[in-house]
């Protein structure tokens, strides 16, 4: 389940990214909205995740799947140049995303430790 929420926290990160293009410095209120509703959404998930998936490891796949989904949507829907070593770095950047997803530890991680106000 954990994985799944990190899943969908980095496609709404792609979404926001992506979104900021079209709100006009945020002077277009619909897009405007869009961006902060999937920004809320992609965090909320992602804080999710952390409950089961170590900060590094979560922090580095969000943002591994974010970079390259929002270049390859740049690409496909913005008309943004695609050439031949940037598919090469899209790759490795899944690659090692897959890779700290194989690797991945289940253990559970600790919750930190609560601080008591003195």
């Amino acid at each position: 389940m954990a994985w799944t929420q990190l899943f969908f926290a980095a496609l709404f990160e792609v979404a926001w990214a992506i979104g900021i293009t079209f709100t006009d410095g945020f002077t277009k209120l619909w897009p405007s909205l869009g961006v902060v509703v999937a920004t809320l959404a992609s965090f909320a998930l992602l804080a999710l995740a952390l409950r089961r998936i170590a900060l590094g490891t979560a922090y580095a796949v969000w943002s591994g799947i974010g970079a390259a989904g929002t270049a390859l949507c740049g690409a496909l829907l913005l008309g943004e140049p695609l050439t031949f070593w940037r598919v090469v770095s899209l790759c490795a950047i899944i690659a090692g995303v897959l890779g700290l997803k194989l690797l991945h530890d289940p253990t559970p991680t600790p919750a930190p430790a609560k601080v008591e106000p003195s």
